[in-house]
């Protein structure tokens, strides 16, 4: 219980590391390096979502709008950090975004252990 308590931990503080970049001078080195903390964590629940998904009716409404949230959330994932300040500014807040609607949804299935930071 204690890993999955760390990893929740883990990943809500990514998460409100990214919603305080409006509020702080970050560089473009820090915005990068925590859109690919909240890039990791995404990448953990990605799996579990699609799992999920992939074992309900395809011919479903809430299936195609699930697919369809993770299709996005997986392309706008593997995109690069912009270059200028304000579009990684953007990036980050939504990629903390995407990042917290997936852990309200899947978290509890994540592993017990967070990558190490």
């Amino acid at each position: 219980m204690g890993g999955q308590t760390s990893t929740a931990s883990a990943v809500r503080a990514a998460v409100d590391r990214a919603r305080a970049v409006v509020h702080e001078a970050d560089t473009h080195e820090e915005l990068n390096k925590l859109a690919e903390e909240l890039r990791d964590y995404i990448s953990q629940m990605l799996p579990i979502a699609q799992n999920q998904t992939d074992r309900m009716w395809r011919g479903s409404r809430e299936w195609y709008v699930l697919t369809s949230r993770l299709n996005g959330i997986s392309t706008e994932a593997q995109q690069p950090l912009a270059a200028s300040k304000l579009a990684a500014h953007v990036q980050v807040r939504l990629l903390a975004l995407d990042c917290e609607w997936l852990f309200m949804r899947y978290g509890t299935d994540l592993p017990t252990e967070s990558p190490t930071r």
